[in-house]
Protein backbone atom coordinates (compact mmCIF):
# COMPACT_ATOMS: atom_id res chain seq x y z
CA UNK A 1 0.00 0.00 0.00
CA UNK A 2 1.13 3.05 -1.20
CA UNK A 3 1.95 6.05 1.66
CA UNK A 4 1.50 9.96 1.24
CA UNK A 5 4.00 11.65 3.46
CA UNK A 6 3.84 14.55 5.59
CA UNK A 7 0.59 13.22 7.53
CA UNK A 8 0.41 15.39 11.01
CA UNK A 9 2.07 13.35 13.44
CA UNK A 10 -0.13 11.69 16.58
CA UNK A 11 0.09 13.72 19.69
CA UNK A 12 3.15 12.58 21.06
CA UNK A 13 3.34 12.79 25.49
CA UNK A 14 6.40 12.51 27.37
CA UNK A 15 8.92 14.91 25.27
CA UNK A 16 11.79 17.14 26.67
CA UNK A 17 10.03 21.01 26.59
CA UNK A 18 11.95 21.91 23.94
CA UNK A 19 10.73 19.22 21.35
CA UNK A 20 7.05 20.02 22.27
CA UNK A 21 6.78 22.98 19.87
CA UNK A 22 6.12 21.37 16.81
CA UNK A 23 5.02 25.08 15.02
CA UNK A 24 8.87 25.37 13.26
CA UNK A 25 9.33 22.44 11.89
CA UNK A 26 7.74 21.53 8.10
CA UNK A 27 5.48 18.93 7.63
CA UNK A 28 6.76 15.35 7.21
CA UNK A 29 10.08 15.81 9.55
CA UNK A 30 10.77 13.16 12.11
CA UNK A 31 9.98 13.49 15.43
CA UNK A 32 14.08 13.71 16.66
CA UNK A 33 17.19 13.85 14.77
CA UNK A 34 18.79 11.01 16.94
CA UNK A 35 16.59 8.07 15.74
CA UNK A 36 14.26 8.42 12.55
CA UNK A 37 10.68 8.30 12.88
CA UNK A 38 8.51 10.18 10.81
CA UNK A 39 5.27 11.40 10.18
CA UNK A 40 3.11 9.47 7.52
CA UNK A 41 0.03 7.87 6.45
CA UNK A 42 -1.21 4.25 5.84
CA UNK A 43 -4.31 4.07 3.39
CA UNK A 44 -5.67 7.22 5.28
CA UNK A 45 -4.87 6.33 8.79
CA UNK A 46 -1.95 8.47 10.70
CA UNK A 47 1.27 6.13 10.86
CA UNK A 48 5.09 6.48 12.05
CA UNK A 49 7.38 5.68 10.17
CA UNK A 50 10.60 3.70 11.10
CA UNK A 51 13.65 3.14 8.34
CA UNK A 52 16.55 1.52 9.97
CA UNK A 53 18.68 1.28 6.61
CA UNK A 54 18.02 -2.40 6.25
CA UNK A 55 14.03 -2.05 6.36
CA UNK A 56 11.01 0.36 6.60
CA UNK A 57 7.94 0.19 8.65
CA UNK A 58 4.83 1.74 9.14
CA UNK A 59 3.01 1.47 12.32
CA UNK A 60 -0.52 2.86 13.10
CA UNK A 61 -1.15 4.61 16.51
CA UNK A 62 -4.71 4.90 16.37
CA UNK A 63 -5.05 1.14 15.40
CA UNK A 64 -3.81 -1.01 18.53
CA UNK A 65 0.01 0.40 16.99
CA UNK A 66 -0.24 -2.35 14.63
CA UNK A 67 2.82 -3.10 11.86
CA UNK A 68 0.67 -2.37 8.91
CA UNK A 69 3.81 -2.34 6.47
CA UNK A 70 7.32 -4.17 6.69
CA UNK A 71 9.27 -3.07 3.06
CA UNK A 72 12.51 -3.96 2.14
CA UNK A 73 14.96 -1.12 0.70
CA UNK A 74 14.28 -2.43 -2.76
CA UNK A 75 10.27 -1.88 -1.96
CA UNK A 76 9.57 -5.82 -1.06
CA UNK A 77 6.10 -5.77 0.98
CA UNK A 78 6.92 -8.57 4.02
CA UNK A 79 3.62 -8.30 5.16
CA UNK A 80 0.29 -9.48 3.93
CA UNK A 81 -2.23 -6.92 2.44
CA UNK A 82 -5.79 -5.92 2.24
CA UNK A 83 -6.36 -5.09 -1.03
CA UNK A 84 -8.89 -2.75 -0.85
CA UNK A 85 -8.38 0.63 -0.72
CA UNK A 86 -9.82 2.17 1.71
CA UNK A 87 -8.55 0.95 5.41
CA UNK A 88 -11.18 -0.86 7.68
CA UNK A 89 -11.64 0.28 10.96
CA UNK A 90 -11.85 -2.42 13.72
CA UNK A 91 -14.83 -0.68 15.48
CA UNK A 92 -14.62 -1.55 19.65
CA UNK A 93 -17.32 -4.02 19.55
CA UNK A 94 -16.79 -4.80 16.12
CA UNK A 95 -15.64 -7.94 14.55
CA UNK A 96 -12.01 -8.72 13.95
CA UNK A 97 -12.40 -10.55 10.64
CA UNK A 98 -14.56 -7.81 8.85
CA UNK A 99 -11.81 -5.24 9.55
CA UNK A 100 -8.43 -4.81 7.53
CA UNK A 101 -7.47 -8.24 9.23
CA UNK A 102 -4.06 -8.12 7.38
CA UNK A 103 -0.27 -7.32 8.28
CA UNK A 104 0.59 -7.42 12.26
CA UNK A 105 -1.40 -6.94 14.93
CA UNK A 106 -1.09 -8.03 18.85
CA UNK A 107 -3.20 -10.11 20.30
CA UNK A 108 -3.69 -9.71 23.93
CA UNK A 109 -5.46 -11.01 26.22
CA UNK A 110 -6.85 -13.21 23.62
CA UNK A 111 -6.99 -14.33 20.03
CA UNK A 112 -10.91 -16.19 20.60
CA UNK A 113 -13.41 -14.68 22.73
CA UNK A 114 -13.15 -15.76 26.01
CA UNK A 115 -15.59 -15.23 29.04
CA UNK A 116 -14.11 -16.37 32.53
CA UNK A 117 -17.28 -18.81 34.08
CA UNK A 118 -15.50 -18.20 37.85
CA UNK A 119 -13.61 -15.67 39.57
CA UNK A 120 -13.39 -11.88 39.56
CA UNK A 121 -13.58 -11.10 35.77
CA UNK A 122 -16.57 -13.99 35.46
CA UNK A 123 -18.85 -12.94 33.00
CA UNK A 124 -16.87 -10.44 31.24
CA UNK A 125 -15.70 -11.30 27.45
CA UNK A 126 -12.46 -10.90 26.54
CA UNK A 127 -12.61 -9.25 23.21
CA UNK A 128 -11.97 -11.07 19.52
CA UNK A 129 -8.50 -11.29 18.42
CA UNK A 130 -8.14 -9.39 21.90
CA UNK A 131 -8.83 -5.94 23.35
CA UNK A 132 -5.79 -4.19 22.02
CA UNK A 133 -5.65 -4.64 18.37
CA UNK A 134 -8.72 -2.09 18.58
CA UNK A 135 -7.30 0.60 20.76
CA UNK A 136 -5.85 4.01 20.23
CA UNK A 137 -2.66 4.18 21.63
CA UNK A 138 -0.92 7.08 23.59
CA UNK A 139 2.60 7.45 21.91
CA UNK A 140 5.24 8.33 24.06
CA UNK A 141 8.83 9.84 22.63
CA UNK A 142 11.77 7.57 24.17
CA UNK A 143 15.44 8.46 24.27
CA UNK A 144 16.24 6.07 21.45
CA UNK A 145 12.72 5.14 20.53
CA UNK A 146 8.39 5.74 20.78
CA UNK A 147 6.58 3.52 23.03
CA UNK A 148 2.71 2.57 21.92
CA UNK A 149 0.92 2.27 25.48
CA UNK A 150 -2.76 2.04 26.09
CA UNK A 151 -4.94 0.51 29.44
CA UNK A 152 -7.47 -2.16 29.04
CA UNK A 153 -11.05 -0.28 29.11
CA UNK A 154 -12.39 -3.62 30.96
CA UNK A 155 -9.53 -4.99 33.40
CA UNK A 156 -6.62 -3.27 35.36
CA UNK A 157 -4.24 -4.48 32.61
CA UNK A 158 -1.74 -1.91 30.76
CA UNK A 159 0.01 -2.91 26.99
CA UNK A 160 3.27 -1.44 26.00
CA UNK A 161 5.09 -1.96 22.68
CA UNK A 162 8.66 -0.23 22.59
CA UNK A 163 10.01 0.33 19.20
CA UNK A 164 13.55 0.83 18.17
CA UNK A 165 15.95 0.94 15.62
CA UNK A 166 18.92 -1.44 15.65
CA UNK A 167 21.92 -0.19 14.81
CA UNK A 168 22.62 -3.28 12.84
CA UNK A 169 19.37 -2.68 10.76
CA UNK A 170 16.97 -4.57 12.73
CA UNK A 171 13.71 -3.22 14.62
CA UNK A 172 13.22 -4.15 18.11
CA UNK A 173 9.65 -4.73 19.99
CA UNK A 174 9.88 -4.46 23.68
CA UNK A 175 6.89 -5.40 25.40
CA UNK A 176 5.66 -4.91 29.00
CA UNK A 177 2.23 -6.61 29.84
CA UNK A 178 1.05 -5.54 33.44
CA UNK A 179 -1.55 -6.58 35.58
CA UNK A 180 -2.42 -3.81 37.69
CA UNK A 181 -5.54 -6.07 39.45
CA UNK A 182 -5.25 -7.39 43.07
CA UNK A 183 -5.81 -11.15 41.30
CA UNK A 184 -4.29 -12.77 38.54
CA UNK A 185 -5.06 -12.11 35.25
CA UNK A 186 -6.16 -14.53 32.70
CA UNK A 187 -4.40 -13.62 29.29
CA UNK A 188 -2.15 -14.51 26.31
CA UNK A 189 -0.08 -12.41 24.05
CA UNK A 190 0.24 -13.43 20.39
CA UNK A 191 1.98 -12.04 17.84
CA UNK A 192 -0.56 -12.24 14.67
CA UNK A 193 1.60 -11.48 12.00
CA UNK A 194 0.57 -12.54 8.61
CA UNK A 195 3.52 -12.82 6.42
CA UNK A 196 2.72 -12.36 2.40
CA UNK A 197 2.12 -15.66 0.40
CA UNK A 198 4.32 -16.62 -2.62
CA UNK A 199 4.48 -20.33 -3.82
CA UNK A 200 8.61 -19.83 -2.83
CA UNK A 201 7.62 -18.66 1.02
CA UNK A 202 8.90 -21.65 3.29
CA UNK A 203 8.71 -21.12 6.83
CA UNK A 204 12.01 -22.12 8.87
CA UNK A 205 11.88 -23.10 12.60
CA UNK A 206 14.06 -24.37 15.37
CA UNK A 207 11.66 -27.34 15.65
CA UNK A 208 13.39 -30.82 15.04
CA UNK A 209 11.12 -32.33 11.70
CA UNK A 210 9.10 -34.47 14.19
CA UNK A 211 7.99 -32.29 16.75
CA UNK A 212 4.64 -32.92 18.04
CA UNK A 213 1.85 -30.53 16.70
CA UNK A 214 -1.59 -29.78 17.58
CA UNK A 215 -4.05 -28.85 14.84
CA UNK A 216 -6.54 -25.71 15.91
CA UNK A 217 -8.88 -25.79 12.47
CA UNK A 218 -8.90 -26.66 9.05
CA UNK A 219 -6.46 -29.68 9.03
CA UNK A 220 -5.64 -32.98 10.44
CA UNK A 221 -2.52 -34.91 10.68
CA UNK A 222 -4.15 -37.67 8.26
CA UNK A 223 -4.43 -34.43 5.63
CA UNK A 224 -0.75 -34.43 5.56
CA UNK A 225 -0.94 -30.91 4.68
CA UNK A 226 2.86 -29.29 4.81
CA UNK A 227 3.44 -27.28 7.88
CA UNK A 228 5.95 -25.21 5.91
CA UNK A 229 4.43 -23.77 3.18
CA UNK A 230 1.68 -23.20 1.12
CA UNK A 231 0.41 -25.17 -1.66
CA UNK A 232 -0.88 -23.09 -4.09
CA UNK A 233 -3.38 -20.24 -4.40
CA UNK A 234 -6.83 -20.98 -4.74
CA UNK A 235 -8.88 -18.17 -3.59
CA UNK A 236 -12.42 -19.21 -1.58
CA UNK A 237 -11.26 -22.81 -1.47
CA UNK A 238 -7.61 -23.06 -0.77
CA UNK A 239 -6.87 -25.30 2.62
CA UNK A 240 -6.66 -22.88 5.77
CA UNK A 241 -5.17 -24.58 8.71
CA UNK A 242 -3.57 -23.34 12.03
CA UNK A 243 -1.52 -25.65 14.17
CA UNK A 244 1.04 -25.11 17.23
CA UNK A 245 3.72 -26.88 18.68
CA UNK A 246 3.00 -28.37 21.67
CA UNK A 247 6.88 -28.11 23.08
CA UNK A 248 8.18 -24.92 24.21
CA UNK A 249 10.96 -23.32 21.30
CA UNK A 250 14.13 -25.03 21.65
CA UNK A 251 15.36 -21.61 20.18
CA UNK A 252 13.47 -17.92 20.11
CA UNK A 253 13.37 -17.86 15.95
CA UNK A 254 11.15 -17.79 12.89
CA UNK A 255 12.10 -17.14 9.51
CA UNK A 256 9.84 -16.45 6.42
CA UNK A 257 12.34 -17.46 3.64
CA UNK A 258 11.37 -16.24 0.01
CA UNK A 259 13.56 -18.63 -2.09
CA UNK A 260 13.24 -17.25 -5.54
CA UNK A 261 14.07 -13.50 -4.81
CA UNK A 262 16.14 -14.51 -1.88
CA UNK A 263 14.43 -11.90 0.83
CA UNK A 264 13.78 -13.19 4.51
CA UNK A 265 12.04 -11.89 7.56
CA UNK A 266 13.23 -13.10 10.86
CA UNK A 267 11.76 -13.01 14.20
CA UNK A 268 14.46 -12.83 16.46
CA UNK A 269 13.50 -13.23 20.28
CA UNK A 270 16.62 -15.43 21.48
CA UNK A 271 18.00 -12.45 24.07
CA UNK A 272 17.57 -11.59 27.60
CA UNK A 273 15.55 -14.48 28.01
CA UNK A 274 12.91 -13.62 25.81
CA UNK A 275 11.83 -17.32 24.48
CA UNK A 276 11.36 -17.99 28.02
CA UNK A 277 8.99 -15.02 28.28
CA UNK A 278 6.95 -16.22 24.51
CA UNK A 279 7.50 -19.89 24.80
CA UNK A 280 5.37 -21.08 22.17
CA UNK A 281 4.39 -20.78 18.58
CA UNK A 282 1.62 -21.49 16.21
CA UNK A 283 1.65 -21.48 12.44
CA UNK A 284 -0.80 -20.47 10.04
CA UNK A 285 -1.51 -21.04 6.66
CA UNK A 286 -3.89 -19.87 4.03
CA UNK A 287 -4.47 -20.95 0.98
CA UNK A 288 -6.95 -18.29 0.06
CA UNK A 289 -10.28 -19.73 1.82
CA UNK A 290 -9.73 -17.03 4.05
CA UNK A 291 -11.09 -13.88 2.35
CA UNK A 292 -9.24 -14.75 -0.40
CA UNK A 293 -6.02 -14.31 0.99
CA UNK A 294 -2.62 -16.38 0.32
CA UNK A 295 -0.14 -15.88 3.89
CA UNK A 296 1.56 -17.58 6.27
CA UNK A 297 0.88 -16.23 9.96
CA UNK A 298 3.40 -16.36 12.45
CA UNK A 299 2.06 -16.24 16.05
CA UNK A 300 4.75 -16.69 18.20
CA UNK A 301 2.69 -16.38 22.33
CA UNK A 302 2.96 -16.89 25.70
CA UNK A 303 0.40 -19.83 25.34
CA UNK A 304 -0.92 -21.73 22.83
CA UNK A 305 -4.53 -22.93 21.65
CA UNK A 306 -5.77 -18.95 21.04
CA UNK A 307 -7.43 -18.21 24.25
CA UNK A 308 -6.35 -18.72 28.21
CA UNK A 309 -8.98 -21.32 29.17
CA UNK A 310 -8.34 -23.81 25.90
CA UNK A 311 -4.34 -22.96 26.65
CA UNK A 312 -5.17 -23.86 30.62
CA UNK A 313 -7.44 -27.10 30.01
CA UNK A 314 -4.20 -28.57 28.01
CA UNK A 315 -2.02 -27.92 30.77
CA UNK A 316 -0.18 -24.69 29.47
CA UNK A 317 -0.58 -21.46 32.47
CA UNK A 318 -2.01 -18.59 30.99
CA UNK A 319 -2.60 -15.84 33.35
CA UNK A 320 -0.46 -12.66 34.46
CA UNK A 321 -0.20 -12.75 38.47
CA UNK A 322 -1.54 -9.66 40.50
CA UNK A 323 0.87 -6.51 40.35
CA UNK A 324 3.28 -8.25 38.20
CA UNK A 325 4.50 -7.53 34.21
CA UNK A 326 6.04 -9.61 31.48
CA UNK A 327 8.63 -8.01 29.83
CA UNK A 328 10.10 -9.37 26.24
CA UNK A 329 11.96 -7.99 23.08
CA UNK A 330 11.33 -9.46 19.42
CA UNK A 331 13.91 -8.27 16.68
CA UNK A 332 12.96 -8.31 13.49
CA UNK A 333 15.57 -8.38 10.71
CA UNK A 334 14.92 -8.41 7.08
CA UNK A 335 17.63 -9.20 4.06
Amino acid sequence: AAAVHGAALPKISGTPPERRSRKNRKEGDCMSARFPFCPDTYKGRPALRVETGALRALFLPEDGGKLASLTAPDGFEFLCQNPAPAYARLAYDGRYIESECASWDDMFPTIDPYTPLTGRYAGMTLPDHGEVCRLPMTVEELPDGVAFRADSRLFPVSFCKEVRAEADGALALTYTLTNRGDVAFPCLWAAHCMLRGQDDLRIRTPFPADAPVDYMFGATPADALPLDRLTGYAPGTGAAYKYYYTQPTPAGWLTGMYTASGHSFTLDYRADSASAAVPYVGIWINNGAFRDYYNIALECCTAPYDAPDKAEAHGYPASLPPHASRRFTLRVRVE
